[in-house]
C-alpha cells in the first residue's frame, strides 16, 4: 500500500505541474473515498469503461494522460460520454490523477521520447531553448535522408498503420524538431528555430501548405500512436518506485477510437 500523498508527490516530481500549459488541467482532478492506494490502472484516456475496470480489479485510482475535464463541468448526467466518466469515479469512490503537458515537457517526458525515435543527438532543448518545457529540437549526431526517419518513425509508432508526410524522401537532415501529439501548430516555431523536418501530430491541409510552401519536411503520426507509450512509461517508473507495495496496471480497454479502411 502507498498513500496518495505519496503518490501525488511522486507524480509531481516526474512532471511539475507548473510545467503544463495555460489552458491544460492536470494534477489530482477526483479525489477518490481513501487516501491508501493498493491498485492502479493506466489509460491515455479514461471512460466509463477503465471506472468500471479500475473498480472490478480493486484499484483506488485511475492515472491518465488526457484529463477528463478540460474546461468547467456544469453538470453531471448520463448523456454524454465524460460526465458518465465522472459520475462513474464518484460512484465507485475512485481517484483520477492526470499528467498532460507536464508530462510531455519534463525532462525524459514524452517529448523526450519521441525525439529519441528518430535518433541520436548532440544537442537538445525544449523550443523555449530549456531542458524542460513544450517540443523539443535536436541536432542529429548523424545526418540522414527523410525516407530514414519515416522509417524509423513508423516502426516507432505505426509499424501496422500509416503515416502522412510532406517533403523530399531525399533530402538530408540534421536538425529535427518534434512535439507528439497535436502539437501542428507549433510548425510556424519549428520552422523559426530552424528545424529542417517537424513531427507531429493532428496536422492540418494548412500546416501541409506551409511546410510545402517553405521548403520544409512534415512528418505527421497521428495523437494516439505518438502518446499510447505513456501508459507503459508510467507503469514502469511506478514499478520502480514501489515495488511489490502497489499493483499497477494498463488498461485492458485501452485502444484507438479511430479505424481505417
Amino acid at each position: 500500500m502507498v498513500t496518495l500523498q505519496e503518490l501525488t508527490a511522486f507524480f509531481e516530481k516526474l512532471a511539475p505541474k507548473e510545467l503544463a500549459e495555460d489552458y491544460d488541467n492536470v494534477g489530482l482532478l477526483v479525489e477518490g473515498v481513501t487516501d491508501e492506494i493498493e491498485g492502479i490502472v493506466i489509460a491515455l484516456d479514461a471512460d466509463e469503461k477503465t471506472v468500471l475496470e479500475a473498480a472490478e480489479k480493486g484499484a483506488q485510482l485511475v492515472v491518465t494522460h488526457h484529463p477528463v475535464m478540460f474546461r468547467p463541468v456544469n453538470r453531471l448526467t448520463e448523456g454524454e460520454g465524460g460526465q458518465r466518466t465522472l459520475r462513474r469515479l464518484l460512484q465507485k469512490g475512485i481517484g483520477l490523477y492526470a499528467m498532460h503537458t507536464n508530462y510531455d515537457s519534463a525532462q525524459g517526458g514524452l517529448c523526450d521520447v519521441f525525439l529519441d525515435a528518430f535518433g541520436e543527438f548532440s544537442e537538445r532543448s525544449s523550443f523555449a531553448g530549456t531542458e524542460a518545457g513544450i517540443g523539443r529540437i535536436g541536432i542529429l549526431k548523424t545526418p540522414c535522408t527523410l525516407a530514414d526517419l519515416l522509417k524509423k518513425g513508423k516502426q516507432a509508432f505505426c509499424p501496422n498503420g500509416f503515416l502522412r508526410y510532406v517533403g523530399n524522401e531525399n533530402a538530408l537532415i540534421d536538425t529535427v524538431a518534434v512535439c507528439n501529439g497535436g502539437g501542428a501548430d507549433m510548425i510556424y516555431e519549428a520552422y523559426a528555430l530552424g528545424a529542417q523536418v517537424y513531427v507531429s501530430g493532428d496536422c492540418k491541409h494548412h500546416h501541409a501548405r506551409f511546410a510545402y510552401e517553405n521548403n520544409m519536411n512534415l512528418i505527421e503520426i497521428n495523437h494516439y500512436d505518438a502518446e499510447v507509450g505513456f501508459c507503459r512509461q508510467i507503469a514502469e517508473q511506478l514499478q520502480q518506485a514501489f515495488g511489490n507495495k502497489l499493483k499497477v496496471e494498463v488498461s485492458c480497454h485501452e485502444e484507438s477510437p479511430w479505424k481505417c479502411i
